[in-house]
């Protein structure tokens, strides 16, 4: 079984958002078998910045889904954008 690393783009719900915050609660979210690989602040627009996650995991049916809904999930996070899924 192959591994997986999915890229996604997390948009905070207002630029006043306190990003090191929500970066601290997404380990607790994310499903069993999912690891993060990297976490990267970036700017977006009008001031608001993004967090960038990286995260890997094994190629099993369904680890996609259950990975995205756990990212909406995050408080304070108003969109998730799946950005690269590849196999490594």
């Amino acid at each position: 079984m192959g591994k997986v690393a999915a890229v996604y783009n997390m948009i905070p719900e207002s630029p006043e958002a306190p990003l090191e915050d929500i970066i601290k609660s997404i380990p607790g979210t994310i499903p069993e078998g999912v690891a993060i690989n990297n976490v990267v602040v970036k700017p977006f627009a009008f001031g608001l910045k993004i967090i960038e996650i990286t995260c890997i995991m094994d190629d099993t049916s369904g680890i996609i889904e259950k990975l995205e809904e756990a990212l909406r999930s995050v408080p304070q996070i108003q969109s998730v954008e799946n950005t690269t899924v590849t196999l490594i």
